[in-house]
């Protein structure tokens, strides 16, 4: 496996020869190579190619990667680093950042995140105390001990909130910036993430993100990433 690094709100991952297809979601990206790399992003202008450099992009931004070796950081926008990361872009879609003479020593989660100088004022995003409770109980799979599959219906966790179903998508949204369901499918692919990082294989790791079987998982996650994890797995394991 590669290493994986989680927190709530962030993904973190260190891979090598990583070639991904076009592909978008809805986090923000921070792309760190550790040698050769390629990102493609499309404008209004044509597509626009950063090389060999550190990057920074918004959320739901079609890309592309190709990278031999590096970190790719994944962040919930709304997050704590997600509101620094925003200041850093002030609007833009992308930005880029100087690399560090020898980045690939740095081997925790906040030594990463402190090489982009996020120092910003810290902005803190007040959410409603129905949200927070929400998210209180699905960072129990930073524990491993993830939410099960049938409790995730929309109208399910409204009734649990004491809401209607539209009432709290419509919060869901309104704290969060992306619909629940999209931000669902985030948390059911950290949840399968983590059980993996725990030695369960991938058909256990699928049934406990609620995926119908581990091919399922895979494409979902080719879909959201633009790579399999079978092929990160086997690229990383040469």
């Amino acid at each position: 496996m590669p290493i994986i690094l989680i927190e709530p709100g962030i993904l973190a991952v260190h891979t090598q020869v990583l070639d991904t297809a076009n592909h978008q979601h809805a986090l923000q990206q921070l792309t760190l190579p550790t040698g050769s790399a390629h990102l493609s992003t499309p404008t209004t202008e044509g597509i626009r190619s950063y090389r060999d450099t550190a990057i920074i992009l918004k959320e739901n931004m079609p890309h592309q990667l190709t990278m031999h070796s590096g970190w790719v950081i994944l962040i919930e926008p709304t997050s704590r680093v997600g509101l620094q990361v925003s200041a850093m872009l002030a609007g833009r879609e992308a930005r880029s950042l100087s690399i560090p003479d020898t980045p690939d020593e740095f081997s925790h989660l906040p030594t990463l995140l402190g090489l982009f100088n996020l120092r910003y004022q810290q902005k803190i995003h007040h959410y409603d105390p129905r949200i927070s409770q929400l998210l209180k109980h699905l960072d129990q799979c930073f524990a491993g001990t993830c939410i099960k599959p049938e409790h995730w219906l929309a109208k399910d966790i409204a009734q649990q909130l004491s809401l209607s179903q539209s009432r709290f998508l419509h919060l869901f949204k309104e704290n969060m910036g992306l619909p629940w369901r999209a931000y669902l499918l985030w948390r059911r692919l950290i949840c399968a993430i983590t059980a993996l990082k725990a030695g369960h294989n991938a058909t256990q790791a699928a049934y406990m993100a609620g995926f119908s079987d581990s091919a399922h998982l895979s494409r979902t996650f080719k879909n959201h990433f633009g790579i399999t994890l079978q092929k990160l797995t086997s690229l990383n394991n040469k």
